[in-house]
């Protein structure tokens, strides 16, 4: 009885603390092994914070050109009717945008993560926490962030928008708000890596394989740009 008491303790695995900073440079080099260390300790502050403050500055480095596309917005002006905007507008724009854009974006991941947890739960039978999944998204989220970032400089530079390394930049003369702009933009060399860096986690805490790991992905946080894509198509519209 004893020895079966040893060897029921021995197999258990042994708790390792596993620091949530590596983890902000080791999801760029190796995923699976990062995801492999935490998929029983999920790390969340720490990547939510570090996302928070990255998206908060580049919002606020273009602020300038954010509020300025939306005091030449044609719905904008039709609401003035010929008249010049109050003096605080700007002001208040540049708020609302910087504050409101980090708040959006912070929300990605969290919806990410339940779409991540319907298709891998539900959908394929698999089995994580929410917490897990969580963290696999914010995780995987600082790989746009971190490109969005290194688009900075050539925003400063050109003082435009319409930069970066997506093919918007082929139709941006269309506009921002453009569908076809939108559309295109999605297609990203920092959303497409991550993408696939959120598959590599998934196909490690699911136990599943590469592609059906990364088929979720797409099913979770590339769904949530298909959104996107759409809500520009129905603004569009209207």
């Amino acid at each position: 009885m004893e020895q079966q008491d040893n060897a029921a303790i021995e197999s258990q695995p042994t708790a390792i603390s596993v620091s949530p900073f590596k983890g902000l440079a080791q999801v760029f080099y190796n995923p699976a092994g990062w995801f492999e260390q935490i998929q029983h300790k999920p790390k969340v502050l720490v990547p939510y914070i570090v996302l928070g403050v990255l998206t908060l500055v580049a919002f606020y480095l273009m602020s300038d050109q954010l509020v300025e596309m939306q005091l030449n917005s044609p719905q904008l002006q039709e609401q003035l009717q010929g008249q010049s905007a109050p003096p605080n507008m700007r002001q208040i724009l540049m708020y609302s945008t910087v504050g409101g854009g980090t708040l959006v974006f912070l929300l990605a991941p969290l919806a990410a993560a339940v779409l991540a947890l319907f298709w891998g739960n539900v959908v394929f039978a698999g089995h994580a926490g929410f917490k897990t999944l969580l963290s696999l998204m914010l995780y995987g989220e600082l790989i746009f962030a971190v490109g969005h970032m290194l688009t900075m400089p050539l925003v400063l530079a050109k003082k435009s928008l319409a930069v970066g390394f997506n093919l918007g930049v082929l139709v941006a003369d269309r506009g921002l708000e453009d569908a076809l702009y939108v559309a295109l933009s999605r297609i990203d060399l920092f959303i497409i890596w991550e993408i696939i860096v959120i598959g590599i986690g998934l196909s490690v805490i699911y136990r599943f394989p590469r592609n059906k790991g990364l088929l979720t992905s797409v099913l979770s946080m590339g769904l949530l740009s298909v959104f996107g894509v759409l809500a520009a198509v129905v603004k569009s519209m209207f």
